[in-house]
């Protein structure tokens, strides 16, 4: 679990490097979808993401949520309007909460974590002077020269051009202008090839056509709650879900199962964490 972790933490940092001589001569904000498919530990798996660099909205898709949980969920920042969205496209249900800016201002690396990255990712990840078309980007290769908590043998390559092209988003935030990561922006992500994984950008596509996902016309919105029990109910945990006649009803059912007579049960406890949900 910590190896995936850390195949994971090494992928996000990726969105921080750059260093790619793309044939592109566009530099405009990207407004599109991009598709990736996605190996780990043997398990196959894929998704979207979509964009609006203009806009400053941005969409994720993760295709294990459905494969594996019958749960088909998006996810989608607004930056511009600072909200959070959960989206089920099926049900054409959503549910939304703010975005504090505090939180989030929170949750950038301080300079010694930077710092920290400079030394333990960065300066163990080196160009190997080869170039691969990935996407219609033209891409540099980078390789892991030295073992980084787990995760070696890994080859990722980078495109400057498309990570350019979504940048605007990003740097509308004067907190992550201040961050003074320049040298470490190598580029997006487009593949990458270790132990146990492999990630790849395998289809992009631009224009407004491209951005169904982040039009929300014709859905409703739902309360949390109400959002989590819907799209459980429709996916293998809804059999569950079917034996209770409501929230209300769980703690009561709970008592009456004979799993559970030998279970210390603090119902006062499952009360209070269910009304966090309201």
């Amino acid at each position: 679990m910590k190896k995936i972790k850390n195949i994971l933490a090494l992928c996000a940092a990726a969105l921080l490097l750059t260093n790619c001589r793309g044939p592109d001569s566009d530099t405009s904000p990207f407004v599109g979808q991009v598709e990736f498919t996605a190996k780990v530990m043997g398990v196959e798996s894929g998704g979207t993401m979509t964009i609006d660099a203009e806009d400053q909205k941005i969409t994720y898709r993760v295709d294990a949520l459905k494969d594996f949980l019958g749960m088909d969920m998006v996810v989608m920042l607004d930056l511009k309007e600072m909200m959070s969205y959960s989206i089920s496209p099926k049900d054409k249900i959503y549910t939304k909460v703010k975005i504090d800016r505090k939180d989030m201002k929170g949750e950038l690396p301080s300079k010694k974590e930077i710092d920290e990255m400079r030394k333990e990712i960065f300066s163990k990840l080196k160009a190997t002077g080869k170039e691969q078309t990935i996407s219609g980007y033209t891409c540099e290769e980078h390789e892991i020269i030295e073992k980084i908590e787990g995760v070696e043998d890994t080859k990722i390559w980078f495109s400057k051009s498309f990570l350019d092209r979504i940048s605007p988003m990003w740097y509308a935030f004067s907190e992550i202008k201040e961050l003074d990561i320049d040298d470490m922006l190598i580029g997006f992500p487009m593949k990458a090839e270790g132990k146990g994984f492999t990630f790849e950008v395998t289809k992009i596509t631009e224009g407004k056509e491209a951005t169904n996902d982040l039009d929300l016309s014709g859905y409703k919105e739902l309360n949390k709650m109400e959002f989590m029990m819907k799209i459980m109910k429709d996916s293998p945990m809804g059999d569950m879900l079917d034996q209770f006649e409501g929230i209300e009803g769980i703690t009561e059912q709970l008592e009456n199962l004979d799993a559970l007579k030998d279970i210390d049960v603090n119902l006062e406890k499952i009360n209070d964490l269910m009304e966090q949900f309201n």
